[in-house]
């Protein structure tokens, strides 16, 4: 692959990480619970092309654990959202994300093979650069729009309450729609977000080294893929599974009732489909 190739995949993969949550962000998501489910389903569309046309390579169910850890962090972006603010959010994160990626790949944690740089003064003076950003970012309080009445999420409940009104039954009870954050005080509120942040960081941060231990210990898996597009559907299909078992917990516990936007479908699985794009660009 040609430098070129590589650094407007990389462009690429930078414009889509970066606003991959713009879409859901004009519509209220809730808890994040569905929307994450929607993503999920995207995301999974996009492997099952991926691996049709790398034709069809051999399953590795140790790669789905990189997208399990993934699906994990992404759980806490919309709350982390409503809390802090989508740019602090990102920028928090990311900062995480960028400072674990490179203490595993540096010092071969988790069992892979270290990368050592080629000038590592230019390469620490970086990752101090990321460090000071970052904790510069952090300093920012964000001005967050908690007005409820701009939202339109839709309660599974009301919908069938609705229904049953057309058919002349009654309706009982109103359900409650809420949106993440909005009773907390607002010192918690920015505490918890930044910590939510740090924590989704760190998940993301280690999603590639199931695939890294993969290609660094191949005598150890049946007929490994050389290239790292290939293990994308393993990846996805762990992402979808885990978001499943998440969703399918959340509708226990809210015996059945999960708050959904009926206008955040389509935004949902144009961010997933961000997100597919952009990890494979990486």
């Amino acid at each position: 692959m040609s430098a070129f190739t590589g650094l407007v995949a990389c462009a690429i993969s930078s414009a889509f990480f970066g606003s991959m949550f713009v879409p859901v962000k004009k519509f209220n998501p809730g808890d994040g619970m569905f929307t994450q489910w929607i993503m999920a389903c995207a995301i999974l569309a996009i492997g099952i092309i991926v691996n049709a046309i790398n034709d069809f390579p051999q399953f590795q169910p140790v790669a789905m654990l990189g997208g399990a850890l993934w699906a994990l962090g992404n759980l806490t972006a919309v709350p982390i959202i409503n809390m802090i603010g989508l740019g602090m959010g990102i920028l928090v994160w990311g900062t995480v994300n960028c400072i674990v990626g490179w203490a595993t790949g540096r010092f071969g944690l988790f069992g892979i093979n270290p990368s050592i740089p080629e000038y590592p003064m230019i390469n620490y003076l970086g990752l101090l650069m990321v460090v000071v950003g970052g904790f510069l970012f952090a300093q920012i309080r964000p001005t967050l729009n908690t007005d409820a009445d701009e939202y339109s999420a839709v309660n599974i409940e009301e919908e069938r309450n609705e229904e049953q009104n057309l058919l002349g039954d009654e309706i009982v009870g109103e359900p409650d729609v809420a949106i993440t954050g909005n009773n907390m005080p607002r010192s918690f509120k920015r505490s918890l977000g930044l910590g939510l942040s740090l924590l989704a960081g760190m998940l993301y941060g280690v999603t590639f080294v199931p695939v890294i231990y993969i290609q660094d210990h191949k005598e150890d898996f049946r007929n490994p893929p050389k290239a790292a597009i290939a293990y994308a559907f393993s990846h996805y299909c762990g992402i979808f599974l885990t978001s499943t078992a998440a969703f399918l917990v959340y509708l226990v516990y809210t015996q059945n009732s999960p708050y959904v936007n009926s206008k955040a479908i389509l935004p949902g699985l144009f961010s997933g489909l961000l997100w597919a794009v952009a990890q494979l660009s990486w």
